[in-house]
């Protein structure tokens, strides 16, 4: 495998404390017609990403940009949002979440990723940077011990701000050997959409009614008490963005699940509910037995259709067998390995959507990932054969 080599131009890094610097960045970028970056944030105790620090490379700049000072970030997220910029990113589905809550909206339309590039041309597939990195540059491991940095902390040392500067400087570099790679191998189209896919799984909001078919194990419930798993997981997604905390801190799914199978009418009946955190019970115990209520009320003339757990449905293994079989054989005519093109998730992902769902909820509901782009247009019509025969 070729390896490549850092310039020391590359190397070098600046730090950007004004608005004015970043737009003259940004502009460096736009005539560049593309540009690398990479975020560290936070996100231990809190439902948004803090975000810490923004390493951005550009026409042969290396920069740093630190959101805790007095900076307007607009200049990156309008940089973002170009339809005639090419963002590149490594492994950046939590970067695009990130980049879309801190600007308000903004999304990339034209992405590189250099994890999916990496395994669509045959180096190696859910590589991590610093592997990748590894096996592209000689003699050069990146120091992962300061991945754990406090990034909202100040000041920052001087080896905190060069591990950063690496992860734009390199990728930098790795970018335009991957995309001649993938040139060569006849993928590259694919890759750019499946960059773009991460895109829309990471902006795309289900619906606050719809967020209950997402609770994992949520087929052991009966109708009734679905209608009330409804109404929870609506709440609790709303609470928890609303006071910025985990979902989990508020009641992980096997609470939710107890809460909607147990239906407690008081604060001792909480104390039943396993694995439900104390401070829910005392702040938000009274809500609970609120939602929980009101839900009972609607649940004659709103329960929902019960849910199955898909390896008992009927026909199952040989959906699932015979679905695997067209992934595998669009596999080995892309020459990836099948895991690419679809993993045992977005198999059931696609039978679920068809088996579990209303045609109603179809309609609100992302398409299975195995219904869109590059995968659709080479097999989607005989997937859907398959599910709805």
């Amino acid at each position: 495998m070729t390896q490549l080599e850092l310039p020391e131009s590359v190397r070098q890094y600046r730090l950007i404390s004004s608005t004015d610097e970043l737009a003259d960045f940004c502009s460096k970028a736009r005539q560049a017609g593309w540009f690398a970056i990479d975020s560290e944030f936070v996100r231990e105790r809190t439902f948004y990403a803090n975000l810490g620090l923004l390493q951005m490379h550009a026409g042969g700049d290396t920069v740093i940009v630190d959101p805790l000072a007095d900076i307007n970030l607009e200049p990156v997220w309008s940089l973002i949002s170009s339809d005639s910029i090419e963002t590149v990113l490594h492994a950046g589905g939590e970067d695009i979440e990130l980049f879309f809550y801190e600007s308000g909206g903004a999304q990339p339309s034209r992405v590189f990723d250099s994890q999916i590039a990496a395994g669509f041309c045959g180096i190696g597939e859910s590589m991590g940077y610093a592997r990748l990195v590894s096996d592209l540059f000689d003699n050069v491991e990146l120091d992962k011990s300061l991945s754990r940095t406090n990034w909202l902390k100040r000041p920052l040392s001087p080896e905190q701000l060069d591990y950063a500067a690496a992860d734009a400087s390199y990728l930098a570099v790795m970018y335009p050997y991957l995309k001649a790679l993938c040139e060569e191998k006849g993928c590259l189209d694919i890759v750019y959409e499946e960059s773009v896919l991460q895109v829309r799984k990471r902006t795309t909001r289900i619906p606050d009614d719809l967020l209950y078919l997402q609770v994992g194990n949520a087929w052991q419930l009966n109708g009734e008490q679905l209608a009330v798993l409804q109404k929870l997981a609506s709440w609790r997604f709303n609470k928890a963005r609303k006071k910025n905390i985990p979902l989990g801190f508020i009641a992980k799914d096997g609470a939710l699940l107890e809460l909607a199978r147990r239906k407690p009418k008081s604060q001792s009946d909480l104390n039943h509910i396993r694995d439900l955190p104390p401070l829910s019970k005392k702040y938000s115990g009274n809500e609970m037995i609120t939602v929980i209520r009101k839900a009972e009320e609607q649940a004659t003339s709103k329960s929902l259709k019960p849910l199955s757990r898909l390896d008992d449905m009927p026909g199952y293994k040989e959906t699932f067998k015979a679905i695997k079989q067209k992934v595998t054989e669009l596999a080995e005519s892309l020459d990836v390995p099948v895991s690419l093109v679809a993993s045992r998730k977005q198999i059931n992902d696609l039978i679920n959507f068809f088996w579990q769902y209303s045609p109603q909820q179809q309609e609100r509901l992302p398409q299975p990932d195995l219904l869109t782009g590059w995968r659709n247009a080479a097999i989607g019509a005989e997937l859907r054969a398959i599910v709805t025969s």
